[in-house]
C-alpha cells in the first residue's frame, strides 16, 4: 500500500488522512495524532501506520469486494488501536471526502417518488 512514513508525518496516495507525531513537552511527546481520530488518542507509530493502513484498505473496499479473510484481517488489525472495525469505519466515514463521492447503493422497492 502507498503509505509514506517520514520522522513527523505518515501520509497516503489513497486517502485524504494523515498522521502526525506530536513533540511539544508532555506526556504524549512523540506520540502520533491521526486525522481521523479523536485527538485525544496518543499513538504509537506502528497504531498510526495501522489507522492509514486500514483507512486504504476501506476506501479500496468501497470499489471491489472483500473476502472473509481480508475483513478478519482488517478487524485484527483495528484492535491493535484499541477500536472496533466498525468503530474506525465510522469515524473514518464521518471525515472522508473520498467516501463521499461514493453515492449509497440504491435499494430495490424504495419509494423515493413521493
Amino acid at each position: 500500500m502507498p503509505v509514506h512514513t517520514a520522522e513527523w508525518l505518515i501520509s497516503s496516495d489513497i486517502v485524504d488522512e494523515v498522521a502526525f507525531r506530536v513533540d511539544v513537552p508532555g506526556r504524549a511527546q512523540g506520540r502520533w495524532i491521526v486525522s481521523f481520530l479523536p485527538p485525544e488518542f496518543r499513538l504509537t507509530e506502528a497504531q498510526a501506520l495501522t489507522c492509514l493502513e486500514l483507512a486504504e484498505m476501506v476506501l479500496l473496499a468501497l470499489d471491489s469486494p472483500v473476502d472473509s479473510l481480508e475483513l478478519e484481517f482488517a478487524r485484527i488489525r483495528a484492535t491493535e488501536v484499541e477500536l472496533s472495525l466498525e468503530d474506525l469505519m465510522w469515524l473514518l466515514a464521518v471525515r472522508s471526502t473520498t467516501l463521499r463521492e461514493h453515492p449509497a447503493p440504491e435499494t430495490s422497492g424504495s419509494s423515493a417518488q413521493a
